[in-house]
């Protein structure tokens, strides 16, 4: 697509990319024409039903189910989606590397109001502009108005309750478009095109067949014959989802009820997380709106409200206050209203009017609050400092009636503008309080208004009875304008006081403030002095640009959270309570999940506006985005019975139509009933459910971490109540999560330029190096990031490696057995290039076997990291690190002047291709195939069974690399130091030889301590503070380091840590193989020698494993 954004970096010459582009796309069209990714369950004519269980089919041939969230189509993937994708891609070929028969399908979704909405848009700009748009002048302006999202501090109001409020996906990705066109051209979409997305099923054709020609490019081992899209255009994922609807409302999951939800005054529905463009995640906040009757006006109030006219002399008017701790009401002492917020006076009845904010009244609106739904019944406005003065009555206070006093924190986005002081336990209040005591003249107060009286009301164990004061002290906040220190005080004193307070004043004296709250809340109820009000806890934008409130609607709704039973036995499984071993793979993600059921509550399930299913008892209302989005991995094991088109407009395999798929077929197919009424026949019907009763449970679902709030949690309690006590054996196995992406560092923004999609990707870089780069970005919850140079360098080095793989095996000069590798390399002239090619057959000598034993440990510990589906250091070893050992034997044996062994460099070629087919199927392919000439492809073959490494080559290999560096730094320090004009102790610019200095034995101080080491450790940990006082104060400076080593090898579980200590290998012969190579990399050394005995200064130093060396000129 044009259009798309291309990150940072330029590729000047693409020669290399093209070449391993073209391969890519050779073998993916082999892939496809092979069928190589399109996975069945054993059949039933082989294995028939009721010979067979699901358990021994699950035995006999192992599987795995992995699904990532399927992607929304309003537009095509980018490399955030890509990040998601290549953990489900990995995932999966490692499953088929391990022999598993593996399923890894992609669906699309469409439902909601996302696109709807868009669609919406374009059809009223194209009477606004023109068809072309050619009416808008104003295609480069973009709205410059601040994000949704305030930078603000914002306080939790209700800290006893987690909250999650966060950006939504479009405000993540906003490209700050003032127009729908304007997004279109964006997406790459041509301007002469954009209109035909006016029509919402357009969207729905275009962006799904992008998103699988994309995951092609990529390399995407998918079975794309089990794809569908969502919503009634595909009239059989509709009848799943109506079948799905009337199972869980007769199970008693769905209800119907009157409840608070977050609501779109223009879209005339609730706004749930996916129809938001700002505000994922925010809930609705009930408060106590406390009806603060008004005693006296101040004077420039009596004066208004005389001109005013429209208020009786007689009439009722509150100000209301919202609170979260009514339990706090008797300690009121004060009325605080912002002077800078026009505030508005609201017709409740013929007598009764409420003061509060505008925001606060069109929330009530929608709340039965005012008489007439959807109506603000709006006087007149009143400034908040022509109040200031006013006497009002404060239900349960002490005080009774109380002055209304100025504050200038109060956020007219919060709450209804007013606020209710309690100085003993809001901080906010004591420092307000404590300012407008000593500042009265400033602002514009009298004295005595202002009531310092604290009287203790909670009761709390570190802070006493007036625990708001305590904390100002503490914290030492001196003004209101302390918010950050405010902000951490409220949160302490809100959380101590309900969770360890105790009431000492009021009806509810000598309860605790967890038990007392609600009852002083139903008490004012009761009474008639407040009333339930709600709120968004935070700001929430519709899709439609609508600013939503919360709605008291009559609503159909999940009964999540408040059906216990339900929540603990879902719980009980995301634990592996129940013995299912569900895997979270990692704390963070299993902590993320318990928080989200801790205050997940009431899901609505329906809308009316938007794309998706009827809802099957109120055609009227349509089931929402969430919520048909929660077990649709189970169709997708029937999907190709179904449907060979993802609109299901297309006869599948079965030749099914919708109407024969009943309930009871449903219900039959996914194993929740035995016996079945049906015109379908029985072999196909069986056929079915084998595939479903094979392919479940599903085995992994890979999600961003944005849908740990909503999708995930409804994924397990919807397959909780479908499954759960009817046949829990299909209940998820896993959920992985992965963080978000960014690149090079940075967010990703189409505003900044900073973005890429996964098209444009696999354009600049290739499928392989883009999977590549995406493996090293990361695996943990934690944010990931894609490097641009990682991926450029990718490219260089898959290119290379394949072009020494193909010299060294197709090119091969294989020596015979009386033939030496430097007189034919001097015979017949071959060039250094081609050194390679030159190959020992015979004999394995010394390093050859340590080559193969380096093979052997890297293999195994790539399968070990790609089976904890830690898949950036499995890039590590099982490319960079393989690659390494490569280059080390390259120069190892042709220093030796005996090159490579051809069976160690066809098995290095060999493993290497099946250590990264995981990552760049490609390549891998490619070498396997075309170089190695496999007669199939490498994407069906398993891990290799690596021998178990040889602790006395590995030791050797460690030797070996230690002593060098060791030798090279010694060089390289003295060429340093001779480069800077200072002394040196030999000229390494001249000829020069290496002493190498060989200890036979350990220091006879390092056997005392392991003696002191033996004697302190307990069989599981080693005790340093003990062990010090064994250490003589002469030795401590070696002896700890070497006491903390003995601590680290003990308590990782080492053997024979104590036992005889034995280099293990002849170091003497070791350090002559090491000669050729020590000569050719180390400049002007031209003698080596190796010395048995120690000379005295290197007594001290040397041990064996552990050669002491110095350079002296010739």
């Amino acid at each position: 697509m044009d259009g798309d954004t291309c990150g940072q970096i330029k590729i000047e010459n693409t020669q290399k990319r093209d070449t391993l582009c073209a391969t890519e796309k050779k073998y993916q069209k082999l892939w496809q024409d092979e069928k190589v990714f399109e996975s069945d369950a054993p059949s039933c004519s082989e294995y028939p039903v009721g010979l067979v269980t699901p358990d021994d089919l699950a035995q006999k041939f192992p599987k795995f189910f992995a699904t990532m969230a399927y992607p929304y189509v309003n537009g095509a993937p980018h490399l955030g989606h890509a990040f998601t994708v290549s953990k489900v891609e990995f995932a999966s070929r490692v499953a088929r590397a391990q022999g598993k028969n593996t399923l890894c399908p992609q669906g699309y979704h469409a439902t909601g109001m996302p696109i709807k909405a868009c669609a919406d848009k374009l059809v009223n700009e194209i009477a606004m502009f023109g068809e072309t748009f050619e009416g808008c002048n104003e295609v480069d302006i973009t709205d410059e108005a601040s994000s949704a999202e305030s930078t603000q501090l914002r306080p939790r109001e209700d800290v006893t309750k987690f909250t999650n409020v966060k950006k939504g996906k479009a405000a993540l990705k906003t490209t700050k478009a003032k127009y729908q066109f304007q997004v279109m051209l964006s997406l790459g979409i041509p301007r002469h095109e954009i209109h035909k997305f006016s029509d919402a099923k357009y969207w729905l054709y275009y962006f799904p067949q992008l998103w699988r020609q994309h995951l092609t490019e990529f390399g995407c081992a998918i079975d794309w014959r089990r794809s569908f899209i969502t919503t009634d255009v595909n009239g059989y994922y509709d009848s799943f989802v109506r079948w799905q609807m009337r199972r869980l409302k007769d199970l008693g999951k769905i209800r119907f009820g009157k409840r608070y939800t977050i609501y779109s005054p223009k879209d005339g529905q609730p706004c749930l997380d996916h129809d938001r463009a700002s505000g994922e995640g925010v809930l609705a906040q009930e408060y106590t709106a406390l009806k603060c009757k008004v005693r006296r006006w101040s004077e420039q109030a009596q004066q208004l409200l005389a001109l005013d006219g429209k208020i009786p002399s007689n009439a009722n008017i509150f100000m209301v206050a919202a609170t979260l701790r009514p339990e706090t009401m008797c300690g009121q002492t004060n009325l605080f209203i912002s002077p800078s917020i026009m505030y508005g006076i609201f017709q409740v009845s013929d007598t009764d009017f409420y003061l509060c904010t505008d925001r606060a009244a069109r929330n009530m609106a929608f709340q039965g609050i005012f008489p007439e739904w959807g109506v603000i019944p709006k006087i007149m406005e009143i400034s908040g400092s022509d109040v200031v003065g006013s006497v009002v009555h404060a239900p349960l206070s002490f005080k009774g009636d109380v002055y209304v006093l100025p504050m200038n924190t109060i956020k007219e986005t919060k709450g209804t503008g007013v606020v209710a002081s309690v100085p003993s336990d809001s901080p906010d209040d004591f420092a307000m309080t404590v300012e407008l005591s000593k500042k009265a003249d400033f602002y514009n107060i009298k004295q005595e208004w202002v009531c310092t009286e604290v009287i203790s009301i909670i009761d709390t164990p570190e802070y006493g009875g007036t625990i708001a004061p305590a904390l100002i002290k503490k914290l030492k906040i001196s003004s209101p304008k302390d918010e950050r220190q405010l902000l951490e005080a409220k949160e302490i004193a809100y959380k101590i006081g309900f969770y360890q307070g105790n009431m000492v004043l009021g009806e509810f004296a000598g309860k605790q403030v967890q038990e007392a709250k609600p009852l002083v809340r139903q008490r004012l109820l009761d009474s008639g002095d407040a009333f339930a009000y709600c709120e968004p806890d935070g700001l929430v934008v519709s899709r439609s640009g609508d600013e939503c409130i919360a709605a008291f609607l009559d609503q159909w709704f999940l009964n999540y959270g408040t059906d216990e039973a339900w929540r603990d036995a879902t719980l009980q499984h995301l634990r592996g309570e129940d013995g299912l071993g569900f895997n979270c793979f990692t704390a963070a993600t299993k902590h993320s999940l318990k928080q989200t059921f801790g205050w997940m509550v009431e899901w609505s399930v329906t809308r009316q506006y938007g794309l998706g299913t009827a809802l099957p008892w109120d055609p009227s209302q349509m089931v929402e985005g969430l919520s048909d989005s929660a077990i649709y991995m189970a169709y997708y094991t029937v999907a190709h019975f179904l449907h060979s088109d993802i609109y299901g407009k297309e006869p599948g395999i079965a030749n099914l139509s919708v109407s024969q798929m009943t309930d009871d077929v449903w219900n039959y197919v996914f194993a929740l009933a035995d016996e079945v009424k049906s015109d379908i026949d029985k072999p196909v019907l069986d056929a079915m459910r084998r595939e479903f009763t094979y392919w479940y449970p599903l085995d992994i679902r890979i999600s961003g971490k944005d849908l740990i709030n909503n999708h995930l949690v409804f994924f397990l309690y919807i397959h909780q109540a479908i499954w759960g006590e009817q046949a829990a054996r299909y209940l998820p196995k896993g959920i992985r999560i992965n963080g978000h992406l960014t690149l090079n560092g940075d967010k990703m923004s189409k505003s900044t330029g900073n973005f890429l999609t996964l098209h444009s990707a696999i354009q600049k870089f290739g499928a392989d190096a883009t999977r590549i780069a995406l493996a090293d970005g990361g695996d943990g919850v934690d944010d990931a990031n894609f490097e641009e140079t990682a991926a450029n360098a990718a490219i260089l080095k898959l290119f290379e490696l394949r072009k020494w793989i193909e010299r060294v095996m197709t090119d091969a000069r294989l020596l015979k057995p009386d033939e030496e590798f430097s007189k034919v390399r001097e015979t017949e002239g071959v060039e250094n290039a081609n050194l390679d090619s030159l190959q020992r057959t015979g004999a394995m000598v010394f390093w050859d076997e340590l080559f193969n034993n380096d093979l052997n440990r890297l293999v195994r510990q790539t399968v070990q990291a790609y089976e904890a589906t830690n898949y950036k250091a499995a890039l590590k070893s099982g490319f960079y690190d393989f690659t390494s050992a490569r280059d080390s034997y390259r120069s190892a044996t042709l220093w030796a002047g005996i090159g490579m062994h051809h069976d160690c460099a066809r098995r290095y070629v060999e493993l290497q291709a099946l250590m990264i087919y995981i990552i760049a199927p490609h390549w891998a392919d490619y070498i396997w195939r075309e170089v190695l000439k496999k007669p199939s492809t490498i994407q069906v073959v398993t891990f290799p069974e690596a021998p178990q490494p040889d602790p006395t080559l590995d030791g050797i290999s460690e030797y070996i690399r230690t002593v060098s560096a060791r030798i090279r730094a010694a060089d390289a320090g003295q060429q340093k130091r001779l480069a800077k004009g200072k002394g040196v102790i030999f000229d390494p610019s001249k000829a020069k030889c290496l002493n190498i200095y060989v200890a036979k034995t350990w220091p006879a101080w390092q056997a005392k301590y392991v003696d002191v080491a033996r004697k302190i450790f307990d069989g599981i940990s080693l005790d340093l503070k003990q062990a010090v006082k064994e250490i003589d104060k002469a030795d401590m400076k070696k002896a700890m380091p070497f006491v903390q080593d003995l601590k680290r090898r003990l308590e990782a579980g080492e053997e024979g840590v104590f036992d005889s200590r034995t280099l293990g290998f002849d170091e003497v012969k070791v350090l002559e193989e090491m000669v050729p190579l020590l000569t050719a990399t180390v400049p002007k050394l031209e003698v080596i020698k190796v010395f048995h005995r120690l000379p005295e200064r290197a007594a001290a130093s040397a041990e064996p494993g552990a050669p002491f060396v110095e350079f002296v000129n010739l």
